[in-house]
């Protein structure tokens, strides 16, 4: 389900002029906090073990936690629900904001986050997750392990050989060619260039795993794999399923010698 090209741009110029605010929900972010992002969609059921998950992590540095919600009739069930969890956090590990959009962004929202996390001063990794994975408590820690200047790594992560189906299953630390955001750290830095944003073809806006991957190479970023335990749930829910069609057209688009 492709963005439509009107509906892009506009996104765009309201995020671009501030239109889209984080909303404190639980506790404050603390100064040495690691963001920690996580697209919402149609999976309102998994915010409890979510905040279960990350609040379980045995990485030695407070998490903070935001939400972006792209699903537009959930917004009052988030904020009704972060409400009700928020005396259980422990808000010296983990402080929880909420972004409610009111279109569905797809996963690009996750760098909209990033990029105003970084443009309110802070620098070094992020690390991003899908609602429909479960992680194990050495998550965090896994990737922050790896993390670094000019890195992404991640758990979905592939060595490409001229197709973007034809993939090779990497081990522990081998060079990607992919990388996929959910499961994945990388450098806020990403975004330090409004291109990131700007040239992201309209038609793809939604393959944004792509467009890092690609992004990040043609500027020299090394790419990773990262054994993590992931499991993955709720997939019937997966709007990936409606860009299957997309995915080998955008790789031979990135592909093209006039590609940068």
């Amino acid at each position: 389900m492709p963005l439509k090209a009107a509906v892009w741009r506009q996104c765009f110029r309201l995020f671009s002029r501030g239109y889209f605010r984080l909303e404190r929900r639980i506790g404050t972010p603390l100064s040495d906090a690691v963001p920690l992002v996580i697209c919402l969609w149609n999976r309102p059921e998994r915010l409890a073990a979510i905040l279960a998950e990350l609040g379980a992590q045995d990485a030695a540095v407070p998490l903070r936690v935001i939400l972006w919600n792209n699903q537009r009739r959930d917004h009052a069930r988030y904020r009704r629900e972060l409400r009700e969890l928020a005396p259980s956090v422990d808000h010296d590990r983990m402080s929880v904001e909420f972004v409610g959009s009111p279109v569905n962004m797809g996963g690009v929202a996750r760098f909209f986050v990033a990029a105003m996390v970084r443009h309110a001063g802070y620098r070094g990794p992020f690390i991003m997750l899908d609602d429909d994975e479960v992680v194990p408590t050495d998550f965090v820690s896994r990737l922050l392990a790896v993390a670094g200047p000019r890195i992404v790594a991640g758990f979905w992560s592939f060595r490409l050989d001229g197709s973007y189906w034809n993939r090779e299953m990497l081990s522990d630390g081998e060079r990607a060619d992919y990388v996929g955001t959910g499961g994945s750290v990388c450098d806020i830095d990403i975004v330090a260039e409004r291109d990131f944003f700007s040239t992201l073809p309209t038609p793809y806006a939604f393959m944004e795993d792509q467009w890092m991957s690609h992004y990040a190479q043609s500027r020299g970023w090394s790419l990773s794999k990262v054994d993590v335990d992931i499991e993955f749930v709720l997939d019937e829910t997966n709007q990936a399923h409606g860009l299957v069609h997309l995915k080998e057209e955008f790789y031979t688009y990135l592909h093209r010698d006039d590609v940068r």
